[in-house]
């Protein structure tokens, strides 16, 4: 009996021990079941809110695809690894738009260009085919009428000549991107240049101040373009009897050509654009007595090759004064 009760006893405890072994696997599983749900929602939250740059990122390239270059991403964190991607696109960005403003500036110049090119052609042009036809038609009278229509269309074909040259002179100057350097006497060359304008002007009155033995590194002919473009655009912009002065001078960092006259000067507005192709302060003055506007492009793109400075100081009845300033390795000692 007592061996009986034993084993009796014995059967409850395992039944027991199982029961409560059960309960608790059950208790850990559940617990730990728990602990990774709230795990992966805790992830979840936490890798979508890292991720969350990089949809903005998705954003922005696609708002950049259909066209708009000006957004950019937020930079939260620059110190993280997206935060360094966002950064470095940013940069790439940056980059990209000021190419392609470039570019499109670029392309509206050339534009404008040609534009100018073509009008500034057509204009004698239409004055040649004009005579051709009066004489084809026999609308010139006589031998006298005839004499003049030729006149005029030689006049028409010299301007036309100057301002194909002066295209191929800036073309020619666009290729190349230092003058040839050889020792330039170019107190010969400012000299020669005002003695040639006086010859052209015998009315003008030219105080020229010449430092003698001055030498630069550079290319003669253009220097002596240089020189006649200078001058020539006061003969076209100021009337005839105005008061101009040249100087070449030196300081110990630098050779200086000074042109100034005293004519009606240049508007404010006017200023920044003086350099470029074709431009006319006075938009009014016709293109038979104001040159080409290519005269002063001409200047800067001369002194461009010689590493020269240009500088342009106007007020409006007051004259206007050019400074062409040469550095110091463009000095020939």
């Amino acid at each position: 009996m007592l061996v009986t009760f034993l084993c009796a006893c014995a059967m409850a405890a395992t039944a027991l021990a199982w029961a409560a072994s059960r309960q608790n696997v059950a208790v850990i599983v559940t617990t730990e079941l728990a602990g990774l749900a709230m795990v992966a929602v805790v992830s979840t939250a936490v890798v979508r809110h890292e991720l969350r740059p990089l949809e903005h990122a998705a954003d922005t390239a696609d708002a950049i695809a259909a066209g708009d270059l000006g957004h950019r991403l937020p930079v939260t964190a620059p110190a993280t690894e997206v935060g360094r991607l966002a950064v470095a696109l940013n940069r790439m960005l940056d980059q990209i738009q000021g190419a392609l403003t470039v570019r499109e500036a670029s392309e509206e110049r050339m534009r404008q260009f040609v534009a100018d090119a073509s009008h500034e052609l057509r204009t004698p042009l239409q004055s040649l085919r004009g005579y051709a036809e009066l004489y084809q038609h026999g609308a010139l009278p006589d031998t006298a009428a005839v004499d003049t229509a030729i006149d005029r269309m030689l006049s028409e074909i010299q301007r036309m000549t100057r301002l194909v040259e002066s295209l191929l002179m800036l073309a020619r100057f666009d290729e190349e991107e230092d003058a040839e350097r050889e020792p330039v006497d170019l107190s010969r060359i400012v000299a020669e240049s005002c003695q040639d304008a006086a010859a052209v002007e015998p009315d003008r009155p030219h105080h020229v101040r010449i430092q003698d033995g001055v030498t630069v590194l550079g290319d003669a002919a253009q220097l002596r373009s240089l020189m006649a473009n200078l001058l020539g655009n006061i003969r076209m912009h100021t009337p005839p009897g105005t008061p101009c002065s040249i100087e070449l001078t030196t300081t110990p960092q630098a050779v200086i050509i000074r042109v100034h006259d005293q004519g009606p000067g240049i508007p404010q507005e006017s200023l920044g654009h003086v350099f470029d192709r074709f431009y006319r302060a006075d938009k009014g003055r016709s293109r038979a007595s104001g040159g080409t506007g290519l005269g002063l492009s001409i200047v800067a793109a001369i002194a461009e090759l010689h590493h020269a400075r240009v500088h342009l100081d106007s007020t409006p009845g007051d004259g206007t004064q050019i400074h062409v300033t040469f550095p110091p390795d463009a000095v020939d000692r």
